[in-house]
């Protein structure tokens, strides 16, 4: 373990026990996410999204992902306890020893979710918003919804090599999943043979 994925894991670590908020750089992005680490694995990382002042659901990313975090200590941390935010955080019980772990929990609680991929030739970041149709040794595969509510015809697939992110429970998934038709494959693949 490197010098900085030991200051990483230290902060999380920390952040987690104590719930406080921490700023978070990623590498090939300009932005500071906000954010309260929940747990950690070796390789990936869950947090609740804080925006403005207002929890926004889950992140599932990379740990290797992360070129920088650092809790902040502040008045910031002070209103969130004040305005009641930090009480609203949830912890939930979900596998991050890998990507199975957490696919498992989205397709048995049957949520929809946003799945952040990127291009290893190009390294452009893409994403598909759906829910798991299925999975094999290397792919995903996920029934998106477009910003007419409606299902797309075939599922995409996306490499698990090439998967970021997970994101759900946020605002916009779970307003708009609320006036969806019915998902045309309801299927939990925590009860499909593995593979």
């Amino acid at each position: 373990m490197t010098v900085k994925r030991f200051e990483i894991n230290a902060v999380l670590e920390e952040a987690t026990r104590q719930t406080l908020l921490c700023r978070m750089f990623l590498k090939a992005d300009p932005n500071c996410y906000s954010c309260f680490p929940l747990k950690s694995s070796e390789e990936l990382f869950l947090y609740m999204d804080e925006q403005d002042f207002r929890l926004d659901g889950y992140v599932v990313r990379r740990m290797k992902d992360i070129v920088e975090i650092n809790s902040k200590v502040d008045l910031t941390n002070d209103i969130l306890e004040s305005e009641g935010v930090t009480s609203q955080i949830k912890k939930i019980d979900i596998d991050l020893s890998s990507w199975e772990g957490v696919l498992s929990y989205l397709s048995h609680n049957r949520l929809n979710a946003i799945y952040e991929s990127e291009d290893r030739n190009s390294g452009n970041i893409d994403y598909v918003i759906g829910r798991i149709e299925k999975k094999d040794d290397r792919y995903i595969y996920v029934r998106g919804f477009d910003t007419d509510g409606k299902w797309e015809e075939k599922p995409t697939r996306i490499a698990f090599s090439e998967l970021v992110s997970i994101s759900f429970g946020t605002r916009y998934v779970e307003v708009f999943s609320k006036y969806l038709p019915p998902c045309p494959v309801e299927r939990d693949i925590s009860l499909l043979p593995k593979s």
